[in-house]
């Protein structure tokens, strides 16, 4: 567990109480949890809700990311890692998916591993369905426009359940990945889907990208952001 903790303000009958959130890395053993917090956190998202416009849809999406979680989850932790945020009856308020990208060919045209095709493949037509193609679609765009200079953290998705929102657990887990990522001497990026979004990570120090990925038909405007990492802070005496 990680020595973070973010205070967070919970109202009962009128009363104001102060709840500790606590910041964790998760392990194979949590993937159902992943999946349930994702499949909860996520039904409004924005480009979950272009891909599958239709809310009953977009439950059973969630539904088939609960029963391929072991999977699905064990692929992120091969590439990278899965930040937790829990409370003190450990239920998950919030997560955050980080991969570690390094310096190569764009994702677009690097060669493709048959097995991990296959299987994200399988997910796709069972996680989506008739709106496989919209979220392999997705998927294209994004990677033709991820950076290649350098080795990076990527951050792939944040999701904190609606009755947490705005109350500092997105910030918290960004601090934690940021300070590691400064101390490690590499830059972050991410796409921003929206203008709030965007917001909140200019306060971090990112800055946008080119010109944002536009969604056809309608969809939000994904734009990409970058973090050059900072200096460790250093003291002088008085």
């Amino acid at each position: 567990m990680l020595a973070y903790t973010v205070p967070t303000i919970r109202d009962h009958d009128g009363v104001t109480m102060t709840e500790t959130m606590t910041v964790r890395r998760a392990g194979l053993a949590d993937a159902r949890a992943v999946a349930e917090a994702v499949a909860r956190a996520g039904l409004d998202e924005a480009v979950f809700s272009w891909v599958v416009p239709d809310e009953a849809a977009r439950q059973a999406c969630a539904e088939a990311w609960v029963e391929f979680a072991p999977a699905w989850v064990s692929g992120l932790l091969e590439t990278g890692e899965i930040l937790l945020m829990r409370d003190g009856s450990l239920a998950v308020g919030g997560l955050s998916v980080w991969e570690l990208r390094g310096p190569g060919p764009d994702e677009s045209t690097a060669p493709v591993d048959p097995v991990e095709a296959q299987r994200q493949a399988a997910f796709l037509d069972r996680a989506y369905g008739r709106y496989a193609p919209r979220m392999a679609l997705v998927d294209e765009l994004i990677a033709a426009r991820h950076p290649d200079r350098e080795p990076h953290w990527y951050l792939q998705q944040m999701a904190v359940l609606p009755a947490l929102r705005g109350r500092g657990l997105g910030g918290a887990m960004l601090r934690h990945q940021l300070d590691r990522a400064d101390t490690d001497g590499i830059g972050t990026y991410l796409e921003a889907s929206t203008p709030r979004n965007r917001a909140l990570y200019e306060r971090y120090g990112f800055r946008a990208q080119g010109e944002p990925i536009r969604l056809p038909d309608g969809g939000p405007a994904l734009q990409p952001m970058w973090r050059d990492p900072r200096p460790p802070r250093t003291t002088t005496g008085g």
